[in-house]
């Protein structure tokens, strides 16, 4: 709850600087990407359990999903406020940005015997999509292993409660919460930067 609250406080300031951002000329991928860093962090690393990081996200991806938040079509407690003072054109300019920035994955605890658990799970339900035990980012996905695992948590929740877009019919492959929670630890677990693919 506590690291909601601070993303909220967050927002009114970011949300101010993307709408006069949308009304300016052209600015840089980095300069918008900036713009970010409450949240994700410098240069799309982020430090805080509530978001995730953005670098590397492959390129399409990101501005899809950026897209989907500013015109409703993807389920968001505040990114879709957010989304809506850019346009396309700045989406990919820092979709340019933050796919050329290597990603990092967060340092953290992780529960060994969960996580060897969740590797069998991945094996079976997430590795057609999510390759090379979720470190390769494709055109509709991106690194999931190594990101925070509250993130990752509340992702699961806004999967199952919410009603967020689950493409490849991974509406039929999520499990129970004992099952996604040991997930959360594999992924979590993965802290070896040298193991992620960079997004082309």
């Amino acid at each position: 709850m506590r690291h909601k609250m601070i993303t909220v406080a967050l927002f009114t300031g970011l949300l101010a600087v993307a709408s006069s951002a949308s009304a300016e000329a052209p600015v840089s991928g980095e300069l918008l990407a900036f713009q970010c860093a409450g949240c994700h962090g410098f240069n799309g690393h982020s430090v805080g359990p509530a978001t995730p990081s953005l670098a590397g996200f492959p390129k399409e991806y990101f501005v899809e999903t950026m897209m989907a938040y500013k015109e409703g079509e993807r389920y968001a407690t505040i990114m879709d406020r957010v989304a809506r003072g850019y346009t396309r054109e700045q989406f990919e300019a820092m979709a340019d940005f933050f796919a050329e920035q290597p990603y990092l994955p967060a340092k953290q605890d992780f529960d060994p015997e969960l996580a060897a658990r969740g590797a069998e799970i991945h094996d079976q339900h997430c590795n057609n999509c999510h390759s090379e035990g979720g470190t390769y980012p494709e055109f509709d996905t991106a690194p999931i292993a190594g990101q925070w695992m509250p993130y990752l948590r509340d992702t699961f929740v806004d999967f199952r409660e919410h009603g967020r877009y689950q493409p490849r019919g991974m509406e039929r492959r999520l499990m129970s919460v004992e099952e996604l929670d040991a997930l959360v630890h594999y992924y979590g677990s993965q802290q070896d930067p040298a193991a992620y693919v960079h997004a082309d």
